[in-house]
């Protein structure tokens, strides 16, 4: 009885260990489906890849959306270069890229440019109760008439790893990216040039983990409404080592804030944003709570229509707690004059540094430039001065008539009488 009961138990561990040995030698050889070679769709490699299996795609340009179905695969493009291997959406309605099948953090899109899908929502992308990574892609010319142009995500974790989002657009919110219930990472990213109703480059809704966002460039980007280039509602971002510039928005040029939208900035720089209302840079309202640690405001103008209507160059504070740590404030404005924040007085913790820069506006005729000094001088421009700005400068044309004295347009007698009465010694 023993005997047989020892032979029985060496079959169940033989068992066992071929089973293991079989997995590990599947997971080892995971296959690569190259297209067009082996399939002549991105979507027939899809639907024969298995997991760990990763879909190789020759550059071109492919008219066709893609969903992963689920699947823990990787779907690159061959040499790595997004402008190299394209997928198109002009020839269908849809996301052009879907996960939606509860993909995880082994599910990636590498290497694409994702370009002009047209969809309710995530016309670019689409993620719903999926996990996946994004990494070297290029997301760009998508619109929608709901929300997310470039990227929706809907519950899940989202990563995405040098992805540039650009000139997409939605009607609502996020123009290049809208999410909701989520929580994720942007790393080494871009955002430029996306225009939506609220967020322009993004919207955070109602997330459930924390977003950071770190070493990336936020500009150009619109709002109608409110966020030019983030629109935070009820989501802890944790942004490090970030730029925002040249952002719009009716309030909030770069960021808006609201109903317990919490961040902490460090180490990043807010430039050339602007508001028509408030917060040239930043508004914060309804209950939230941001720290600026360390941080640079240059440049940012609210009432930039100048109509009277508006304040706070820096920031707009309005039933909320704003820390500002260490900051570098200089030459914000209020239409044409100085005037840092509005609302409740932020927190100022240590003490506000001045910008060092050399720049300033410089005129040459009635054009405007701002440069250094030396430049300026050395091409012929009148130096209007340190942090000077064109937008608060007017440059006059040189006249182009030296011997129209009184400036009328004309050279006639009353130039001559000019002349007479200012005749002898210069004071």
């Amino acid at each position: 009885m023993v005997g047989k009961r020892r032979r029985l138990w060496m079959k169940y561990l033989y068992a066992c260990c071929l089973m293991c040995l079989l997995g590990i030698v599947n997971s080892s050889f995971a296959n690569t489906l190259v297209v067009p070679t082996d399939y002549t769709t991105i979507q027939l490699a899809i639907d024969a890849a298995v997991a760990g299996d990763i879909v190789s795609v020759e550059p071109g340009t492919y008219h066709e959306s893609i969903d992963f179905l689920g699947k823990e695969i990787t779907v690159s493009g061959s040499t790595g270069l997004p402008e190299d291997t394209v997928l198109d959406g002009s020839s269908f309605s849809g996301a052009v890229v879907s996960f939606t099948s509860g993909e995880t953090i082994n599910s990636i899109l590498s290497g694409f440019t994702v370009r002009n899908g047209s969809a309710f929502q995530g016309a670019g992308v689409l993620i719903k109760n999926a996990s996946p990574i994004l990494i070297d892609c290029l997301i760009k010319d998508n619109q929608t008439s709901g929300s997310g142009g470039g990227l929706f995500a809907e519950s899940g974790v989202v990563t995405l790893e040098n992805v540039t989002v650009s000139n997409n657009n939605s009607t609502a919110a996020g123009g290049g990216a809208y999410f909701k219930f989520c929580e994720g990472s942007f790393t080494d990213c871009i955002f430029r040039n996306n225009s939506a109703t609220n967020g322009g480059a993004i919207y955070f809704k109602d997330s459930t983990g924390d977003f950071l966002m770190s070493n990336s460039q936020l500009m150009i980007n619109t709002a109608n409404s409110d966020g030019g280039c983030i629109f935070n509602k009820a989501t802890n971002l944790i942004i490090q080592d970030c730029s925002f510039s040249r952002n719009m928005a009716n309030k909030g040029g770069a960021l808006f804030s609201y109903a317990g939208g919490n961040a902490t900035i460090s180490n990043s720089l807010f430039s050339n944003n602007g508001a028509s209302m408030t917060g040239g840079a930043a508004e914060v309202r309804s209950a939230s709570v941001v720290s600026f640690v360390q941080c640079t405001f240059d440049a940012n103008i609210a009432d930039i229509d100048c109509d009277g209507v508006g304040g706070g160059a820096v920031l707009e504070v309005a039933g909320s707690t704003v820390t500002l740590n260490n900051p570098t404030i200089c030459a914000n404005l209020v239409c044409d004059v100085a005037g840092d924040f509005s609302g409740i007085q932020p927190v100022i913790i240590g003490e506000i540094l001045e910008c060092v820069i050399g720049i300033g506006a410089c005129c040459g005729g009635d054009a405007c430039w701002e440069m250094e000094e030396s430049d300026c001088l050395n091409g012929g421009g009148l130096w209007s001065g340190d942090t000077t700005l064109c937008a608060t400068v007017t440059c006059e044309a040189a006249n182009s008539c030296p011997a129209d004295v009184n400036g009328d347009g004309e050279v006639e007698v009353m130039d001559i009488i000019e002349l007479i009465t200012a005749w002898g010694a210069c004071p």
